[in-house]
C-alpha cells in the first residue's frame, strides 16, 4: 500500500491536479476580487502585447515602451469621453425644451400626463414602488462607482507590472528553485495557460466589438443620426462591457433619437440595437469563439448560454476559456494533428 502511495506522490501528474485543485480554491476564496483580477489580466495582456510591439518596431528600452503605451491608451480614452460628454450634456439639456416642444405641438398629450401623474401620486402602490426603485437606482449607481473604481485600479496594477516585468520573473523564477518548486511549477504552468487562452479571447471579443462599431454606425447613418464619430466611439468603448454594455450605451442614443427624431426615430434605435445585438449574441459571438478556441459552434453556444446564467455579464467573457483551459488540462486534442507518413527503405 506504501509503494503505490508512493508511486501515486511521486507521478507528475499528481502534483499538476493539486496544482489545479489549490488554484480553484484559492479562485475560489478570493471571488470577491475577481472583477479586479480579470480587468488586471486584461489589461495586463493588451499592454505587454502593444509594448513588445513597440520594443520590437522602435527599438525603444522597456521603460520608454511602457511609458509610451500606457500614455498613449490614457491620451485615447481622455479624448474619446471629452467628444463624448459635451454632446450627451447638451442633448440632455435640450430635453426640456424638446418636451415642451412636444407638449405644444400635441396639446392633448399634456391632458393625458396630467391625469395620469394624478392617478400615480393617489396610488399608495405606486408610491411604495417608486421608493423601492429610488432605492434600487442608488443602489446600482454605488455599484457603477464602484465598477469605475475597480477598472482605474486594475490599469494602475497592469501598469505597475509591465513596468516591473523583468524584475517580476527574477521573483517568480525564484519559486522554482524552493524546495516546494514541484508544487509552483505546475501552478504557474496552469497560470500561463489560462492567461494565453484568455488572452486570446479578449482579442476576438475586441474584433467582435470593432464589428459591432461598424454595423451600428452604418445603422445610425441610414436612421441619419448626428455626431456618428462621437457615438461610434462610445459605442466601442460600452462594447467591450458584456450585456450591460449594450443597455447603457441605449440611455444616450434613446435621448439624442428623441431629441433629434422624435418617438418614431426612439423605435428605429431600439430595433436597430436589438437587431445587432441578436447578430452578435446568435451568430458572430458563438462563431468568432469557435474559431479562436477550436470549439465546436453548438458547445460554444451552450457555453455561452450557460456560464452566463452561472457567471453573470462575466460568464460572456470568462465561459469560453475556461471550458478551452480544461479540455487543455485534461488533454483533450481539438486540432487534428497531420498523420506522419513514414517512407519505406529502398528496395535493394
Amino acid at each position: 500500500m506504501i509503494e503505490i502511495l508512493k508511486r501515486w506522490w511521486q507521478n507528475p501528474l499528481t502534483t499538476y491536479y493539486i496544482a489545479l485543485v489549490l488554484l480553484i480554491i484559492i479562485v475560489w476564496q478570493a471571488h470577491a476580487f475577481l472583477s479586479l483580477a480579470l480587468f488586471t489580466i486584461i489589461f495586463i495582456y493588451l499592454g505587454n502585447a502593444a509594448i513588445m510591439g513597440i520594443e520590437h518596431r522602435l527599438h525603444l528600452h522597456h521603460l520608454w515602451a511602457t511609458l509610451l503605451v500606457y500614455l498613449l491608451f490614457l491620451g485615447i480614452l481622455v479624448a474619446a469621453f471629452g467628444q463624448i460628454i459635451p454632446p450627451l450634456v447638451s442633448e440632455a439639456s435640450n430635453l426640456p425644451h424638446t418636451l415642451d416642444t412636444l407638449v405644444q405641438t400635441y396639446p392633448q398629450l399634456e391632458t393625458s400626463l396630467t391625469k395620469l401623474v394624478k392617478n400615480l401620486t393617489q396610488n399608495a402602490t405606486v408610491i411604495s414602488n417608486g421608493k423601492a426603485m429610488l432605492s434600487s437606482g442608488m443602489v446600482k449607481l454605488s455599484r457603477f462607482s464602484s465598477g469605475v473604481e475597480t477598472i482605474l485600479l486594475a490599469f494602475f496594477f497592469s501598469f505597475i507590472f509591465n513596468l516591473t516585468k523583468h524584475q517580476l520573473q527574477r521573483f517568480v523564477h525564484a519559486f522554482t528553485k524552493s524546495r516546494f518548486a514541484g508544487l509552483f511549477v505546475p501552478m504557474g504552468q496552469l497560470i500561463l495557460k489560462f492567461v494565453h487562452i484568455f488572452g486570446t479571447v479578449i482579442e476576438t471579443q475586441l474584433v467582435i466589438c470593432t464589428i459591432n462599431t461598424i454595423l451600428m454606425v452604418l445603422g445610425l447613418w441610414i436612421l441619419k443620426m448626428p455626431s456618428l464619430l462621437i457615438l461610434g466611439i462610445m459605442v466601442f468603448f460600452l462594447g467591450l462591457i458584456p450585456v450591460a454594455g449594450v443597455l447603457i450605451s441605449m440611455i444616450p442614443l434613446i435621448i439624442i433619437a428623441f431629441v433629434t427624431g422624435g418617438v418614431i426615430r426612439v423605435i428605429e434605435i431600439i430595433v436597430l440595437v436589438v437587431l445587432i445585438h441578436m447578430f452578435e449574441s446568435y451568430f458572430l459571438h458563438p462563431r468568432l469563439m469557435a474559431n479562436a478556441t477550436n470549439l465546436p459552434i453548438f458547445v460554444t453556444f451552450i457555453t455561452l448560454i450557460v456560464s452566463e446564467r452561472l457567471f453573470g455579464a462575466w460568464g460572456l467573457i470568462v465561459g469560453v476559456p475556461l471550458v478551452a483551459f480544461f479540455l487543455d488540462v485534461f488533454d483533450v486534442q481539438l486540432k487534428n494533428k497531420p498523420a506522419v507518413v513514414k517512407e519505406k527503405p529502398a528496395s535493394k
